[in-house]
């Protein structure tokens, strides 16, 4: 099918629209309807000149690191009680957004030191009175600035899990409304301006993903998974208030911070090398604690390095101990790779059919949106542990926010009937094999790297030129960075990577491993779900 996209709009002095396209010649599911991307409210101004509209069609993912540095005191052998230590346990706190207008496409050039002007915080400040100082930028020149700031940061975004690439055009309309889902999703409130019934489709799609009774299940489109996570651990926390939370290490920084926040016990248990809990550890804490009971927060793929914990064997495990099911809470974070693993081949079954209690998924990670959100899953009966009646709502409390945006369950709504299931796997069978790719062209030019089965996070050594770190937005921890593998990553832009990565080790050589066992040296482990080939590796 051949799919015209508009390049460029350019308004004449007489209010006549000139639009040069492009055709592209691209397969198209059954289910894509093919419309022009140009509407009137583009030309509602003749004296306005917009050109260079993006090139954007179809398709479907963000985190800044905050450091910690790690507690070389602690005892790696055996995991102790939760202390507030931010340097004690859990990933480093992700955030960033970009626009993803052109994330797909060519790299874009850096902006000019007079943009860069237009972006200082002086120059975007508010002013508080009428004197504004003379050469101060307009709001368009900022805005012109800033969009191509994030034109070129998308196009070099690695780090970070947000597919950038994703198209939403036919819901800008709806940004004029103040749409408010206040309350629970599936009782009516008396404010009207909602989209209830997208947030309940939404819901509905990830409880049929997961295996779950719709008659069991309840959930709610979140601001992020964080708060599906808060939510998830404190509806835990009601069901055994006299429990202790046991987590991995590697552990998104969110699971601890919910610990802190409900004031619970909590441990943190080491990890394997590859990223997976220690299950014998875990077992063994489980052993000693036996008098209370167990909440279990099981990574469907751990923020750095995408590992996967097996939640069979850690069933198999409460079984071994005869620990019964109302003594244990399970509670899966599903980020990322909870929107990947229903569609990977023989990979292991994650579904309420098992006993979990509750599930949090991102849902501009995966499958893209251009503001954070999520969903929270969880059994029915749990949620009424928390159920308040608000009159001033004329419905129940049941959520960690009160206001929610109803932009996030439409955003999510529209991407999922966009894409379908078909559309999804497409996504997920990209990422995998361009995964793989990524690791074969770093191993060739003799960088360390790794890649976990059932991931598409490649786990790299980290470059000693932080400017290269900067430009390609890596997420870095000690000795070690990632890139995870999007579909708005391409092979030509991985090629430009492994390029310039290479560049930069013949400047600066390899960065070597900053401890005994810092995750460096864990990258050599024969525990990882990819062979590794120690004869290329610059520390044999």
């Amino acid at each position: 099918k051949t799919l015209v996209v508009p390049l460029s709009l350019e308004v004449n002095d007489r209010g006549k629209a000139n639009m040069s396209v492009l055709k592209l010649s691209q397969r198209v599911s059954s289910n894509v309807c093919l419309k022009p991307l140009i509407s009137k409210r583009y030309v509602r101004n003749a004296s306005n000149s917009l050109s260079s509209l993006q090139k954007r069609f179809l398709s479907s993912d963000v985190r800044v690191e905050e450091n910690a540095e790690p507690d070389r005191n602690q005892d790696k052998s055996s995991p102790g009680f939760f202390v507030d230590d931010v340097s004690k346990s859990g990933t480093p706190s992700p955030w960033a957004i970009f626009d993803a207008w052109g994330a797909s496409g060519d790299i874009q050039a850096p902006l000019t030191p007079q943009d860069h002007s237009k972006l200082t915080r002086e120059a975007v400040r508010i002013p508080v009175h009428d004197n504004v100082p003379h050469g101060t930028p307009s709001e368009t020149e900022i805005l012109t600035a800033y969009d191509q700031l994030l034109k070129r940061r998308s196009s070099v975004h690695f780090g970070y899990p947000y597919n950038l690439s994703y198209n939403h055009e036919e819901l800008y309309d709806f940004m004029r409304y103040s749409i408010n889902n206040l309350g629970d999703p599936f009782v009516p409130s008396n404010y009207g301006v909602h989209s209830r019934q997208f947030e309940c489709a939404v819901i509905d799609f990830f409880s049929e993903l997961f295996k779950a009774d719709p008659e069991d299940t309840w959930g709610y489109v979140t601001t992020c998974g964080t708060e599906g996570n808060l939510h998830g651990i404190l509806l835990a926390r009601e069901c055994h208030p006299d429990a202790i939370l046991y987590a991995s290490r590697e552990s998104h920084y969110s699971v601890f911070k919910a610990a802190r926040y409900y004031r619970m016990d909590a441990k943190s248990i080491p990890t394997l090398p590859m990223g997976e809990i220690d299950y014998s550890l875990l077992e063994r804490e489980l052993n000693n604690n036996r008098d209370r009971p167990a909440i279990i927060n099981v990574n469907i793929g751990t923020t750095v390095k995408g590992a996967v914990d097996n939640l069979d064997r850690i069933l198999r495990i409460l079984q071994n101990l005869n620990i019964p099911r109302e003594r244990y809470h399970i509670h899966c974070d599903g980020a990322l790779f909870a929107m990947m693993i229903p569609f990977i081949d023989h990979a292991p079954d994650v579904s309420f059919q098992k006993p979990i209690d509750s599930i949090s998924v991102s849902g501009h990670k995966m499958l893209g949106c251009p503001m954070p959100c999520g969903i929270a899953l969880t059994r029915k009966d749990h949620v009424q542990k928390v159920e308040h009646r608000i009159d001033y709502l004329n419905s129940v409390d049941t959520t960690i926010m009160g206001s929610r945006n109803g932009q996030s369950a439409l955003y999510l709504w529209y991407s999922l009937r966009k894409k379908s299931l078909t559309g999804i796997k497409n996504d997920v069978i990209h990422c995998m094999e361009t995964a793989r790719y990524l690791l074969e062209q770093l191993t060739s030019v003799g960088i360390d790297c790794r890649l976990n089965d059932l991931s598409t996070t490649v786990v790299l050594e980290r470059p000693l030129d932080d400017a290269f770190v900067k430009r390609w937005q890596l997420a870095c921890e000690e000795d070690i960075a990632h890139v995870v593998v999007m579909p708005n990553i391409t092979k030509p832009k991985i090629d430009q990577f492994v390029k310039e990565l290479k560049e930069s080790v013949e400047d600066h050589g390899h960065i070597k491993p900053q401890r005994d066992g810092s995750p460096l040296t864990q990258l050599y482990s024969s525990s990882w779900g990819v062979a590794y080939d120690d004869t290329s590796s610059h520390l044999r």
